[in-house]
This record gives C-alpha cells, sequence and structure tokens, in this order.
C-alpha cells in the first residue's frame, strides 16, 4: 500500500461551448474514430521528442454510458539509455558508481503514470512524480484536436478548487504572492529550451510551466519578467560558490492608485499547476501560509512500485463521491 493525494479539477468552460462536457467528449471522440481499442492510436507526442503521452488503460467501455470514465496517462522518457548505480546501497564503499544502461531500440521507460476520473466536467486525480495536471491537460487538448472535437487555439483547462487551511476562505485577493525555488548553488543558469507554447495563455503557464519537469526558479521567473540573459548570467557570477539566489514576488491589479481585487475564480484558473506551499492571498484577511488545493489522501495498493490503476481509480471516485456527498462539487453521479 502507498499513500496517495487525489486532487479535485474542473474543467473550464469559456472559449468551448456552454454544454461542453469533458467526459462525453472523450468517449465520443474514442468510440467515433476506433481508438478505445487500439493504445497505438492514443499515441501523442506532446513535446516533439518522442516523450510519448499515452492514454494507457481505460476503465471497462461497457461502463462509458454511466457517470465515469477513467484512465492512467502513461509518460515515456525519450532515449534508451538509463543512468543506474549497479551495487548494493548496503556496501561499505566510498562512493557508488553511476553507470549508463543501454535498455535496447526496442524499450521505451517510463517516465511516469497520473490516473483519472472524470464525472462531466469534474475530474480527481493522482499525479505522478513527472506526469502533472498540466501534462492532462495538455493532452486531453491535443487528443480532442486531433479528433476535430475542439479547434487549434481551443484548450482544456482544468482548474484547481482553492480553499484556506482554517475554513475561513477570501472569496477574492488583492494580493498574491509566488516563491520561486532557490537556484542551484553556485548560481547556475538554467536555460529552458522546448517548443512555445499555444492557446489560452495566464500567469500561472508563465510561473510554473517548469514544474511540470522541476521548478520554476528564480532566474526564470526573471527572464519571465524581461530580463535578458546576460543580466541573469551576470547576476549568477555574483553568487558564491556555496551561495544561491531566492525570490519571492508580488502580483496585484492596480487601477490608478488603487488595487483591484482578483476573483477566487481567476486565482483557481491562474495558480491551478503551483504548489499552495509556494502561495500567499491577501485581502480581506489573509490567507498567506494556509491555502490547500481541494483534494485528499487515500492508501492505494502498489504492484511493485507502481500504484494498482484498478485500486487508484476505485478510490479516485470514491473521494468524487465523498466531495459530492458533503455539497463541496456540484457533482452528479445519478444517470
Amino acid at each position: 500500500m502507498a499513500k496517495a493525494t487525489i486532487q479535485y479539477r474542473q474543467m473550464k468552460i469559456d472559449g468551448l461551448w456552454p454544454d461542453a462536457n469533458l467526459k462525453e467528449m472523450i468517449v465520443d471522440v474514442l468510440r467515433r474514430r476506433g481508438w478505445a481499442g487500439s493504445a497505438k492510436s492514443r499515441i501523442i507526442d506532446l513535446d516533439q521528442d518522442e516523450s510519448f503521452v499515452i492514454l494507457n488503460k481505460l476503465s471497462d467501455p461497457a461502463t462509458w454510458d454511466g457517470p465515469t470514465f477513467a484512465g492512467q496517462l502513461i509518460q515515456l522518457q525519450a532515449g534508451t539509455d538509463v543512468h543506474a548505480v549497479m551495487q548494493s546501497l548496503e556496501e561499505d564503499t566510498n562512493e557508488f558508481v553511476v553507470q549508463s544502461l543501454s535498455v535496447g531500440e526496442s524499450v521505451r521507460v517510463l517516465k511516469g503514470a497520473l490516473y483519472f476520473v472524470a464525472v462531466g466536467n469534474h475530474v480527481g486525480i493522482i499525479e505522478g512524480q513527472q506526469v502533472k495536471g498540466r501534462t492532462l491537460e495538455r493532452y486531453a487538448t491535443a487528443l480532442l484536436q486531433k479528433a476535430d472535437e475542439i479547434d487549434a487555439g481551443q484548450a482544456v483547462i482544468l482548474n484547481s478548487k482553492f480553499i484556506a487551511g482554517d475554513g475561513k476562505e477570501l472569496s477574492e485577493s488583492t494580493e498574491i504572492s509566488v516563491a520561486a525555488a532557490p537556484t542551484a548553488r553556485g548560481g547556475e543558469v538554467r536555460r529552458r529550451e522546448g517548443p512555445a507554447e499555444t492557446g489560452d495563455k495566464v500567469v500561472e503557464k508563465e510561473a510554473a510551466v517548469e514544474r511540470e519537469h522541476s521548478q520554476a526558479t528564480v532566474f526564470d521567473i526573471l527572464r519571465m519578467l524581461g530580463w535578458s540573459d546576460e543580466a541573469i548570467t551576470s547576476l549568477g557570477q555574483e553568487v558564491p560558490d556555496d551561495g544561491w539566489v531566492e525570490g519571492f514576488f508580488r502580483v496585484f491589479i492596480k487601477q490608478r492608485a488603487r488595487r483591484k481585487p482578483i476573483s477566487r475564480a481567476t486565482i483557481n484558473e491562474a495558480l491551478r499547476n503551483i504548489d499552495p506551499a509556494d502561495l500567499g492571498l491577501r485581502g480581506d484577511g489573509s490567507e498567506k501560509g494556509g491555502i490547500v488545493k481541494m483534494s485528499v489522501q487515500r492508501d492505494i495498493r502498489t504492484t511493485g512500485s507502481l500504484l494498482d490503476p484498478a485500486d487508484a481509480i476505485e478510490q479516485i471516485t470514491n473521494a468524487l463521491r465523498d466531495w459530492a456527498a458533503a455539497g463541496k462539487i456540484d457533482c452528479n453521479f445519478d444517470r
């Protein structure tokens, strides 16, 4: 057994159509395009680097006319080399040797897995260490565009629901604070590579896009704020070998001399993929240090070091039912 965090997400309707239904759209394209029985047809190279993302294990198609659709999303690493320590960790040695192993041209190494259940536009997910909610958004968008269900420029956005740890949730905020991860010791400047994103762009994507693979550092944020590479490199050279750079950024909207409130709906979207530990909200009160995404921890059976897909999906479904029964979400399981 392993403890896993089940997060709540809800698809944003803006930019689609009033009765858009994520679960129904995915089921429809899988059936209409004949992709339900072919995992090969569900392979998408999101980053065009052969790190393929696949809607892999699906819930039983016989249940798809019911309220739920569920699946496992996996991402495979590009390349055939795996770096590993072959020695026993019980060995008394002054260092462990890291070796590069070739697993063969036909083998793809699992980067990570995500599990999800969709009920209408309500989604419960268990993220992996590498495969995050943002990956599910991008995959669902690419799948629906590939099936001509949505147009280029339209996107699936899965909003979080932020709540205060003490239950005193602010309806709006006049200031958002975001902490960026420190740079590596010695001020290493890390450059972000990869294709430019398209579609809806919100501040969260700018601030947290690196979290899909690692973390956005102070230097990443400075670059997004318009600092040149030369200026960032110069700053990095000022950092001693045993030092690092930390950053804490405030975001607010001003109209003339006054701050304009930021609504909770905007916060749920713009900050959906940022760790709540890195956030603070201020308004009529403060939620700094007391913000959580609506989530719950559950024990999940494991197969080796991986979560058991069937149990993960069952526990996600149970969490959605519990939230619905408690009136926290307006999710309807009656069909």
